[in-house]
This record gives structure tokens, C-alpha cells and sequence, in this order.
């Protein structure tokens, strides 16, 4: 017998890779089944290339009609199960339309789980706990009773070997994108925002001990031009170089996602702001230092309770933060 599985994951990179090891434990644990995903506009394509999913739609994000149709679609392939992992009122109020025997929705904040009950959905909320674990709960409330594993998974994923690019093996790899800058993220956050002479000075040291390698996001800023034009050597449009201290720095301007995964599993430590990056180098056994907000400590801890080789760091003006950092990585 068919298992039709429908999951809900309209949010980001970050948010799907977290959800992937019980997607893949559930996939193991039946030997029929068919895996649907609703996901967003931003990690459509992400999510195909992963091969996990059967099945990937893209959510629309303002056409009544297409939502509709979508909706139509949805609903004729007579789903067994229905997993709402984003918590989003979007996926919530579609799968109040489409036919399911179990739909269970895991839901990060408090929300009114009574309102859900009258549409047969039944929520999963406990702020004291870790997200994997709220998920755990949502496959044991729909008599699926595995063990979470598979958090590895992208090890088995196909490289892209673009790190056969870069001519060093083991790095240093920092990931510098527009989280460091409270005001292109998050502007209750506490400012990093890194210097040209600071970051590189920082650089200097580190390069001391290891080989460098920084990748960037997809959003310029006044230090990733900096580095790019006054401190790198261009190689060609994405990959700048320079060598320091008998070691090797490498500067990767504007990697796909995919280009990072293969990167990382050549790092040996990561330094980044919490996002999708953090997850994926758990499947590579990476040093994880991850750069959080201090008064959202408890609410990172549920979606780092999962890390190995984890340590968070408090954001702070990069002149103070850089000395904790390199205490950090010189006795790693």
C-alpha cells in the first residue's frame, strides 16, 4: 500500500535541511511511500537537487488562483499523512482543503492550537523544547514511531566539486555575509560590522595557523568589495586569492549553496552567523563556531540542541569579538 506523504516547508534553506533527517528516517521507515513538498520560491530549486522529495511545488506567493490550483492538485492525490514543518498560517489554512487522516503541524511559537482542532489538525508546540524533538512528537502523534537519525545526509548527497577549485584541503572558512551587518539583517540585532583593517588583521593572525577560505552571501557590502579589490588577488569572477604567513587565503564571491556544501567538506572549522550554512556543516563533521544574538540564546538552543562539534558565540562589535574568536580557534 502507497503512503502519500505531504510536508510543508515554505520558509528557508536553514528550515528545510533541519527537517531533512526526519523526512529521510520517515522515508526509510516505510517501503511504499511517496514524499510531496510545498516549499518556498527561494529553496525550490535547492530542494529538487537534494532528491529526496518526489515530488516539489512551489507555494505561490500572491496569486489567489494559482494557491487555489495548486490547493486542486494537492488535494486529488489522496494524502495518508500531512506534515505542517514550517508552522506557516499559508501551509496551516491549505491543508485545512486537502484530505488527510493524520495532519499535524509543529508550530515554534505559541499559537492558538484550539483554533486548529475544529480542522482535525493537531499541533505540536512546546517552547521548551528543541525543534527536532517537536518533530519527533509530530511523527509519534501520527503512530510513526522511528528514531530521528540521518543528520549526516549530505554526505551522501553528489558534490558539484567545486572545491576542486581551491588547492587547499583543510581551512579555516569563514562565512561572511550580510548577517554580520545588523542593518541588511535583523536591526534589533547587536552590530558586528567588521572593519576593513580589523577583518583583515584578523586574517593576518588566523593565517598564522591555518589556511583561509571565506565564502560570502549573495548580498554585497562595503567590506566583501574591500576584500575583493584591495586585499585578494582575482583568479576569475568568483574565486580571489592571496598568501599569508606560508599559508593560503582563498575569497569565494557570491558560491551557490551546492558550492558551499562542496566546500565544507573540506573545512575544518566554520565561523558564521546561524543560518542554512551552520546545518550543513553538521553533515560534514565541521568545528561549528556560530556567531547568535545573546538575548536569543534560548531560542537558537532549539535549533542547535541537534549540533555536534558546536559552539556559539555572542555577537559584538568585531574589535572585541575577533579576540574571542582567536582564543577559540588557537586551541581547537
Amino acid at each position: 500500500m502507497l503512503n502519500n506523504i505531504l510536508i510543508f516547508r515554505t520558509d528557508r534553506i536553514g528550515d528545510l535541511l533541519l527537517s531533512c533527517p526526519a523526512i529521510i528516517s520517515i522515508k526509510n521507515y516505510f517501503s511504499n511511500s511517496k514524499i510531496t513538498l510545498v516549499t518556498s520560491e527561494r529553496n525550490y530549486n535547492y530542494a529538487k537537487n537534494l532528491n529526496i522529495f518526489d515530488q516539489v511545488y512551489k507555494f505561490p506567493k500572491f496569486n489567489i488562483i494559482n494557491k487555489i490550483s495548486l490547493i486542486k492538485k494537492l488535494n486529488s492525490y489522496n494524502y495518508k499523512y500531512i506534515f505542517i514543518f514550517d508552522g506557516k498560517d499559508r501551509s496551516l489554512i491549505s491543508s485545512i482543503f486537502i484530505k488527510a487522516p493524520y495532519k499535524v503541524a509543529v508550530i515554534s511559537e505559541k499559537k492558538a492550537s484550539n483554533f486548529w482542532k475544529i480542522f482535525k489538525i493537531k499541533i505540536i508546540n512546546n517552547t521548551k523544547l528543541g525543534i527536532i524533538e517537536l518533530i519527533n512528537d509530530s511523527l509519534v502523534e501520527s503512530k510513526i514511531n522511528i528514531n530521528i537519525s540521518n543528520f549526516n545526509f549530505l554526505k551522501y548527497k553528489k558534490d558539484n566539486n567545486f572545491s576542486s577549485n581551491i588547492k587547499i584541503k583543510k581551512y579555516l572558512h569563514i562565512h561572511l555575509d550580510e548577517k554580520w551587518l545588523k542593518n541588511l539583517y535583523i536591526k534589533k540585532y547587536t552590530e558586528i560590522n567588521p572593519t576593513y583593517l580589523d577583518f583583515t588583521e584578523f586574517l593576518r593572525l588566523t593565517s598564522k595557523k591555518f589556511n583561509i577560505l571565506i565564502t560570502t552571501g549573495l548580498v554585497d557590502f562595503e567590506l566583501i568589495n574591500n576584500l575583493k579589490n584591495k586585499y585578494f588577488e582575482k583568479i576569475n569572477e568568483k574565486i580571489y586569492f592571496k598568501k599569508n604567513n606560508k599559508n593560503f587565503l582563498y575569497f569565494i564571491y557570491k558560491p551557490s549553496f551546492e558550492d558551499i556544501e562542496s566546500l565544507l567538506r573540506n573545512t575544518d572549522i566554520l565561523i558564521s552567523c546561524h543560518g542554512a550554512v551552520t546545518h550543513a556543516a553538521n553533515s560534514f563533521n565541521v568545528k561549528i563556531i556560530d556567531i547568535i544574538e545573546k538575548n536569543k540564546s534560548k531560542w537558537y538552543s532549539r535549533y542547535t540542541s541537534y549540533l555536534h562539534n558546536y559552539k556559539s558565540i555572542f555577537r559584538e562589535d568585531f574589535s572585541n569579538m575577533n579576540h574571542k574568536l582567536l582564543k577559540i580557534v588557537n586551541y581547537e
